[in-house]
């Protein structure tokens, strides 16, 4: 499958949330302030969560223009927690950029996400605008609320399984749903919400989102380790340097050697380890199948998306082929 039309789609969508964002929302003093805070929305992006809201407000018979503040807000507080977990980590690179903070500096940096915190709450109450009753309002700003407290938990989970090597799979599940899946959930949840979808539709189309964000976080946990860096957009290997406990590390330090896990455990949170020192990880990680362990989830959590989908009955068949297609494209990189 070429996903052609979901990526075309999705570039309409970028184009339209973008100039809500940059001219309607993300717009003040001082000007530096706001140019960190636009930084990695101006580096562009797929706008996944963006698309992914309205194709879910659509499908239920919602209209695409009155979702655009809903989609902006969604894509509003990503970018914050980008910028503040580019910070925690010290990433130099995002979207093959250098990082806010590595330009403007970690106080900027701070304070650029804060920003884009508040604003993505600004964004959502636009929707006053385009004749969004008040309690399907409250109910999204809610959602945003609680996703947006749900993703700092799932961060502070992160964190501290580096610190560990006793971590289980039912955690990494519940930290990646939290800090990742969380967003996806809020994004279909919102969209079917504006739309005035019965409750039923709304609880499976996030079941859908959750299912979809779970899959991409272990894409995104594969593409970190045998991705092309010019492609993922930041320094391979990373997450081994961070000591992340990733589904594929958790897999390993199972199934490993004791000189194995030795190895796999020198390399985890070494900074300095070389490119050599990762290669070397990499094959380690591959002879013990952890990478295709990982996939099996990924394509698991798609093909339950997808079989979501089938139950639900739409007034929008484009918009429903288009949300198959990405229940499929978000793992089309690693089959």
């Amino acid at each position: 499958m070429s996903y052609s039309k979901l990526l075309e789609y999705s570039k309409r969508v970028a184009k339209e949330v973008d100039k809500f964002m940059l001219d309607e929302v993300l717009v003040g003093e001082p000007e530096n302030l706001y140019q960190a805070s636009t930084h990695l929305i101006r580096a562009g992006g797929k706008r996944l969560r963006p698309t992914l809201l309205i194709l879910s407000s659509r499908i239920v018979g919602g209209n695409e223009e009155i979702a655009i503040p809903a989609a902006a807000a969604i894509e509003i507080l990503h970018n914050f927690t980008l910028v503040h977990d580019d910070v925690m980590d010290m990433d130099e690179f995002r979207r093959s950029v250098p990082t806010v903070h590595k330009i403007w500096g970690i106080p900027v940096a701070i304070i650029a996400g804060d920003l884009l915190f508040s604003k993505a709450f600004e964004a959502l109450l636009k929707l006053t605008d385009r004749n969004v009753s008040y309690d399907r309002i409250v109910k999204s700003a809610e959602i945003l609320a609680k996703t947006a407290s749900t993703i700092a938990e799932g961060q502070a989970m992160d964190m501290s399984f580096e610190e560990r090597t006793d971590v289980t799979e039912e955690e990494y599940f519940k930290m990646i749903y939290k800090k990742t899946a969380a967003l996806f959930e809020a994004a279909t949840k919102i969209g079917a919400i504006i739309a005035n979808a019965p409750e039923n539709i709304v609880n499976a189309l996030a079941e859908y989102g959750r299912k979809i964000g779970l899959a991409f976080q272990i894409q995104d946990d594969i593409l970190g380790i045998v991705g092309e860096e010019k492609k993922v957009g930041k320094p391979i290997g990373s997450d081994i340097r961070e000591g992340k406990k990733t589904l594929i590390v958790i897999y390993a330090l199972k199934r490993a050697t004791q000189s194995e896990r030795e190895k796999l455990l020198d390399a985890l949170g070494n900074r300095s380890i070389s490119k050599e020192g990762i290669s070397g990880i990499v094959e380690l990680l591959e002879k013990l199948g952890a990478i295709d362990y990982a996939k099996e989830y990924a394509i698991k959590f798609s093909n339950e998306a997808l079989g979501i989908l089938d139950t639900i009955s739409t007034e929008d068949a484009e918009a429903k082929e288009m949300l198959k297609e990405l229940a499929e494209y978000v793992i089309k990189r690693i089959k």
